[in-house]
Order: structure tokens, then sequence, then C-alpha cells
């Protein structure tokens, strides 16, 4: 994967190339959107789960 930088509130930005810590720090103000982040938080963190990565 690609290396992707996260803005965190406190301390200096984080870079991972880990799926599920990028889709478990996508948050829109939208609230139909942030659903469907949700779809995409489970999913990945099911796919970890069953991969064992």
């Amino acid at each position: 994967g690609r290396n992707v930088v996260i803005e965190q509130s406190f301390g200096s930005p984080k870079v991972t190339k880990d799926g599920v810590t990028v889709a478990k720090s996508i948050e829109f103000s939208d609230r139909v959107k942030n659903m469907g982040a949700s779809l995409v938080k489970q999913v990945a963190n099911a796919t970890n789960d069953a991969a064992g990565d």
C-alpha cells in the first residue's frame, strides 16, 4: 500500500500504510457520509480479523 499521513488532534501527524488505521481515521461532518464511513470501518476490521494481519 501507499503511505498515508493522518492528522491527529494531539502531537505530530501519523504516517501509516495500515488500511484499518486509515479507515478508523475517516470522519465526515455529514451524518450520511459518516454512516458510509462506519460501514467501511466495519469491513476493514472484519477483513483484518479474518486475515490475522
